[in-house]
């Protein structure tokens, strides 16, 4: 099921890879044993998206963008990984709309 960005832009879900780890920080003994923080890998040169809006994600200064093009987005707050999964996601769709609204040209007055 596409995942949809915009009205009229929507991301495959094959493109968007899922790996559970562990999360870190407090949470007792049940954080030594269960992996429920959930990392999101998003490539953006693999993707659909149009020229444009690659290039301008490119271009933003995120640290969650590497070198290589690839997304990348860490969700540990909640305690399931269904919910951190569906947090990185809304996060991913958020940058993606970020990027596809285009800057407003500033006119001189």
């Amino acid at each position: 099921m596409p995942i949809p960005v915009t009205r009229s832009l929507e991301i495959p879900d094959e493109l968007v890879e899922f790996r559970a780890v562990r999360a870190s920080g407090p949470g007792g003994q049940n954080v030594n044993k269960v992996s429920n923080a959930a990392h999101l890998r998003f490539d953006i040169e693999r993707s659909s998206l149009p020229p444009a809006l690659k290039a301008r994600l490119r271009a933003r200064a995120d640290q969650r963008i590497s070198e290589s093009g690839v997304v990348v987005i860490k969700a540990q707050q909640h305690r399931s990984l269904e919910m951190n999964r569906a947090e990185a996601l809304a996060r991913l769709t958020e940058m993606l709309d970020a990027a596809a609204t285009l800057p407003r040209t500033r006119v001189a007055t």
